[in-house]
């Protein structure tokens, strides 16, 4: 990764702001008895009336705008024209927007209707993760200090199970960059090396909390994206795009929703 110039960083903070815009919209507009495919459409049209581009379209080969996981559904969920929300499910929207050639990601899960106090306490723990692991971020920090960041707090706050083997990573000219950022103290060598590296002030980073009420085994459903939990279990995840600073982080992602 390499530090952005000024004209980087005004586009990437452009973008971050029109995603963040895009989940207030999507905030009003999820219900009951609409599908997740409408979903797509709805943030998809979105993105581009707000001079964005969305990011993840051709991205592995992958066709939509938006990854939409529901309930036991924890990342990469694509959209479907017979997947229908019901009252008191809980909805992951995943999506990108790049401008001028820098790209922003991030997530939100949504209530559909009421949803339980324990679907809810999910979704804000989850969140709380992000948070806690945001205040460790400055140029010259190691990144493994999210991963502690976000373990330390699930394992001390909650009963919840976080995903192996989907990361948080850095952004910016491409989606996916390095590092390779877990949401756990990492042990495999390449994570590892990761970990020890140091913060570079004016890089982008994505810090995505991927958590389970359930256990942490998963399975890939048939579709060969969707990764569901084995246990049926309810999921939530978590995730801005992140500017480091000298002496902090600017969360592009959420001026305009949280």
């Amino acid at each position: 990764m390499r530090a952005l110039n000024s004209t980087e960083i005004s586009n990437i903070r452009f973008a971050g702001e029109v995603l963040s815009k895009t989940f207030k919209f999507l905030a009003k507009e999820i219900k009951a008895g609409m599908t997740t495919m409408q979903i797509e459409e709805l943030a998809d049209k979105f993105i581009k009336d707000n001079d964005c581009n969305p990011c993840f379209k051709g991205l592995h080969g992958y066709k939509y705008a938006t990854c939409i996981s529901v309930n036991e559904q924890i990342v990469h969920g694509m959209p479907r024209t017979d997947k229908v929300l019901n009252e008191g499910d809980i909805v992951s929207v995943d999506v990108g927007a790049g401008y001028n050639g820098m790209n922003t990601d991030a997530c939100r899960t949504f209530g559909v209707g009421k949803i339980s106090d324990e679907a809810q306490r999910l979704i804000d723990e989850t969140r709380n993760s992000f948070f806690e692991a945001v205040k460790v971020v400055k140029a010259g920090a190691l990144f493994g200090a999210i991963s502690e960041a976000v373990e330390g707090y699930i394992k001390k706050n909650t009963p919840y199970s976080i995903l192996e083997n989907y990361f948080g990573h850095g952004i910016g000219k491409e989606v996916h960059l390095d590092p390779l950022i877990p949401n756990y103290k990492p042990n495999h060598p390449r994570l590892l090396t990761d970990a020890r590296k140091k913060m570079v002030e004016n890089t982008a980073i994505c810090i995505e909390p991927m958590i389970l009420a359930g256990k942490k085994d998963v399975k890939t459903a048939k579709d060969g994206w969707t990764v569901v939990s084995v246990d049926g279990k309810l999921t939530a995840h978590y995730e801005n795009t992140v500017l480091i600073t000298k002496n902090g982080a600017e969360i592009l992602t959420n001026k305009f929703y949280d």
